[in-house]
């Protein structure tokens, strides 16, 4: 039968009738309550016998628009805490600092201004303080405004008022200022203390406002 249809139809008439053969059939299947298992076999094996080769992948779309952003979600829950983490490598040894060790360390070297304005007093004193002790107490050393050393040896003091310098083992006291006219002088050592000095001056006018001034260096020996 199938044979004489080919004949008459062709192959496509053939492949035509074999589906509308199995619609008319899965129709009526349904219209009386749908198919049975084997029927169901048959028309799953009939259509994929005469199924067509599946057809190369259509070129892709263009791209939609993009959308809005949904809203912001919950937090999650909080991590376990990591694990410890292994010691770092020891860091590089720090740059020396500045010494801060009492009593001043040899060769170290402090530094200071000094003043005396005492309008009226024919004897005051000038006080010299130590940042850190030194030890032994230094040689003393007063160098006037015209460079020469009123006490000490001037070798012992190679700077000046507004650089002042001290060999070690030396107190060096400058002048850098003093009142034109004036008549006041260093009178020398009164009391010395690993953390500073006391001297006096003498001949301090009283008719006019007397100043002296300088600085100071002192050398650990």
């Amino acid at each position: 039968m199938l044979k004489r249809i080919h004949n008459r139809l062709g192959t496509a008439g053939l492949v035509i009738a074999i589906v509308a053969l199995i619609a008319a059939v899965a129709g009526t299947a349904f219209a009386a309550g749908g198919l049975t298992k084997k029927q169901e076999k048959q028309v799953i094996k009939i259509a994929k016998k005469y199924a067509g080769k599946q057809g190369p992948q259509g070129p892709a779309g263009p791209a939609g628009i993009k959308g809005d952003q949904g809203p912001k979600g919950d937090q999650g829950p909080k991590g376990d805490p990591g694990e410890k983490g292994e010691k770092g490598a020891p860091g590089k040894p720090g740059e020396t600092g500045t010494f801060g060790s009492e009593p001043l360390p040899t060769g170290q070297t402090l530094t200071g201004l000094w003043q005396v304005n005492e309008k009226g007093i024919e004897e005051p004193f000038m006080t010299i303080s130590f940042a850190l002790r030194v030890k032994p107490a230094p040689a003393l050393n007063y160098i006037k405004l015209n460079g020469e050393a009123k006490e000490g040896d001037i070798a012992n003091c190679p700077g000046s008022g507004f650089e002042p310098k001290a060999e070690p083992g030396n107190l060096c006291v400058y002048e850098s200022f003093r009142n034109e006219g004036f008549a006041g002088e260093f009178a020398g050592e009164q009391a010395e203390r690993p953390y500073g000095a006391v001297y006096k001056f003498t001949n301090f006018g009283s008719g006019f406002d007397p100043l002296i001034k300088g600085s100071w260096a002192v050398t650990a020996e």
